[in-house]
């Protein structure tokens, strides 16, 4: 029998997660941090805490905790923006941008061994079939309800909170 698209990404998602997390853990990481780690790095080494929550789309509290435990490692260090006294910021220390460095290449190399045996095209179609798949789950209740009533067998997913 054939496994549906949401258990395989279910399956694909929670082996990687193993994979990343095992080779992070010598260096007191997660995935989800070193999820941070890249967003800040490609965001020039220093990002206010909230826009964090946004690229992530995660809560506030989970944010928090993430950067408190980066900050007590010493990947982070953590300040009111002077700018605007509302803003915390968040600001990848030198442990944090070498690691990052190294860290593009693990992720690099993770993701050629996951799309080994696919051809360039495969790749292509793949990456434009996961952008329409997350573009649906992000969509609103209201435009859920629409296409649920108007485009009967259309599976949509609703955003989830909490998980990085």
């Amino acid at each position: 029998m054939r496994q549906t698209v949401g258990y395989l990404m279910k399956q694909i998602i929670d082996k990687h997660k193993v994979s990343v997390d095992a080779s992070f853990k010598s260096r007191n990481l997660t995935l989800s941090q070193a999820r941070v780690l890249q967003y800040i790095s490609d965001k020039g080494g220093r990002v206010a805490q909230k826009s964090i929550e946004e690229h992530l789309d995660v809560s506030h509290p989970t944010v928090v905790g993430i950067v408190s435990r980066m900050e007590k490692n010493g990947y982070l260090h953590c300040y009111t923006d002077e700018e605007d006294r509302r803003n915390k910021m968040v600001e990848m220390t030198e442990r944090a941008v070498r690691l990052s460095h190294e860290m593009q290449n693990e992720v690099a190399s993770y993701e050629e061994e996951l799309l080994r045996g696919l051809t360039k095209e495969e790749i292509e179609s793949l990456y434009r079939m996961l952008d329409i798949m997350y573009k649906n789950v992000n969509l609103s209740d209201a435009v859920y309800r629409k296409n649920m009533t108007s485009n009967k067998g259309d599976v949509i997913g609703n955003k989830s909170k909490g998980m990085v």
